[in-house]
């Protein structure tokens, strides 16, 4: 099951799947039917009749795809939690920014007001990014990990 499109050696047809390239099949398989697979890395068709390392490899791919994974997730959280704490400064820049000189009103003039909306603008970016890189990083895990078990419980079905 080695994939040798990834080195640029066989020219065989993209699959294009219902949303993702692991999905299993829940159509009956018998003895005759040939079951393909998907290469994780570049989405070319696999056919069962590959070795154990051609299994290996789909397997190290997928590994690699894991980690790939975590470390989007990790990125993810990190900019959630500088996210969140440039948004506690900017609450506290933006409280700055009633002078209690003019009757505890709202000064739009001040420097206080400028650092808040700035703080503001980039605690909405990091939020939204972490948010984005935290979910593509959870699928990703998710998705290879049951790749992986189906591999190891030899069920690996398109």
């Amino acid at each position: 099951m080695y994939c040798y499109h990834c080195g640029y050696e066989i020219n065989e047809k993209k699959i294009e799947a219902k949303g993702s390239s692991l999905e299993k099949n829940e159509d009956k398989i018998n003895d005759s039917t040939k079951v393909s697979y998907v290469c994780p890395r570049c989405g070319h068709l696999i056919h069962e009749d590959g070795t154990d390392l051609d299994i290996k490899s789909l397997s190290a791919a997928s590994h690699a795809e894991i980690q790939r994974g975590r470390n989007s997730l990790a990125s993810g959280m990190g900019n959630l939690c500088i996210g969140i704490i440039a948004l506690i400064l900017a609450f506290v820049f933006f409280r700055l920014s009633f002078k209690p000189g003019q009757q505890n009103q709202l000064v739009t003039t001040c420097p206080e007001f400028y650092v808040c909306l700035i703080l503001f603008v980039v605690a909405a970016v990091l939020i939204v990014l972490g948010i984005v890189f935290t979910t593509i990083g959870l699928i990703k895990k998710h998705k290879y990990e049951e790749l992986l078990k189906d591999i190891k419980n030899e069920t690996f079905v398109q």
